[in-house]
């Protein structure tokens, strides 16, 4: 009997859409996403190439993400959120 493989669904990450219009930086992001425990743990998985957003590669700290509206998919290292705007 072959197992079934079945999607599981992202954990969701909802954050005040004021916060996120104004732009966070991605180190930040990273912590307040649960992906990272600090701000110094986020820089080394950035500097790593171990980030990105939407699959697209980020790879510096500083970057800004603005989010007005929708939702971006967030990995860092092994781990994934959908980060929504509310």
């Amino acid at each position: 009997m072959t197992p079934e493989i079945t999607e599981h669904p992202l954990p969701q990450i909802s954050l005040q859409k004021s916060h996120l219009s104004e732009g966070v930086s991605l180190a930040e992001l990273l912590v307040l996403a649960g992906l990272a425990v600090s701000r110094d743990a986020a820089r080394i998985l950035i500097a790593r190439g171990e980030t990105s957003i939407d699959d697209r590669p980020v790879d510096n700290a500083m970057e800004r993400v603005r989010l007005s509206e929708g939702a971006i998919r967030l990995s860092a290292g092994a781990g994934q959120v959908l980060l929504r705007a509310v």
